[in-house]
């Protein structure tokens, strides 16, 4: 059942810049917080922005300021790489994701060490936010998409559930593997559906989501699809009956974020198409947070 996201809301919204030093780097995160809620009785979200973007920008694109007057905890850390994606577009920020070169370097980066930068975040959202470490969900787009597929086979067990937005990779994980939605446009022409951009995106989303599937030890029956205007979800349900593996994809949707309205996003990355990404990760939460709790 949906979740209602737009509309009226409960909540007003208070954000603040807040500063934490990782692997010895002074680093700084968005927090967009309901009004009159401790972070601990809500989820908090850990949001990772595209290559070149920014933290303001990527919570206008993906209307975080709503998550977070519906109740959610939104943390978007800043990248620490400058990068401009292209001539002529606003100079943002990259993450260094392993193994990964940014486009137009021949070569991945060794610095600056992004996992540990997420990994302290964690124990300061914690430590400083007072986050229920239960309810700390990942999500990220494009680039922040795949540092999120990275974070999720390092450190799983550290999140709730994960979401990547036009950029899902698989890495073997190192242990467990927490709940994953995939979303990805048809369209994309940065990050295509079908794969085979050589070694950066040599893989098709389905194949990618197909290794999660397995690693999620998924049961074998037939994927329950549901279809939803230009948007068709395929769910892999887990020894429990939960659909711990989703993969939607967005037929009338580019690179950008499925469903926003920011003209400026959708004039660099092509059509958002008309199905909500927001919507779909809040309905999303709102089940990995009520499910029963699973079989060990």
């Amino acid at each position: 059942m949906d979740v209602p996201f737009g509309g009226r809301v409960p909540y007003g919204v208070t954000e603040r810049v807040h500063d934490i030093e990782a692997a010895g780097i002074r680093r700084r995160y968005l927090v967009i917080q309901p009004d009159g809620i401790d972070a601990g009785g809500a989820p908090t979200i850990i949001d990772l922005h595209g290559s070149g973007s920014w933290p303001a920008e990527h919570a206008a694109i993906t209307d975080a300021r709503t998550f977070a007057a519906r109740g959610a905890v939104i943390v978007i850390p800043q990248a620490g790489i400058p990068f401009r994606l292209m001539t002529g577009w606003p100079e943002g920020w990259a993450w260094n994701v392993p193994g990964s070169p940014l486009p137009g370097e021949p070569v991945a980066r060794d610095e600056p060490d992004d996992m540990a930068f997420v990994d302290a975040l964690i124990a300061c959202l914690i430590s400083r936010h007072g986050a229920d470490p239960r309810r700390i969900h990942l999500r990220g787009y494009s680039g922040g998409a795949r540092l999120s597929s990275h974070l999720m086979a390092a450190m799983g067990g550290r999140f709730a559930s994960v979401c990547c937005v036009a950029g899902v990779r698989f890495v073997p994980p190192l242990g467990e593997v927490p709940p994953l939605l995939a979303i990805h446009g048809a369209l994309d022409a940065i990050n295509p559906y079908a794969g085979g951009v050589g070694a950066r995106w040599d893989e098709s989303v389905e194949s990618v989501v197909g290794h999660w599937v397995a690693a999620s030890r998924c049961v074998s029956p037939p994927p329950h699809c549901v279809l939803s205007g230009a948007a068709s979800e395929t769910r892999y349900a887990d020894d429990d009956g939960f659909a711990a593996v989703r993969l939607i994809t967005v037929a009338d949707a580019a690179h950008s974020w499925p469903g926003t309205a920011e003209h400026d996003h959708i004039a660099q990355f092509g059509a958002p198409g008309t199905f909500s990404a927001s919507q779909s990760i809040w309905n999303f939460i709102h089940e990995v947070e009520r499910r029963p709790t699973p079989t060990q």
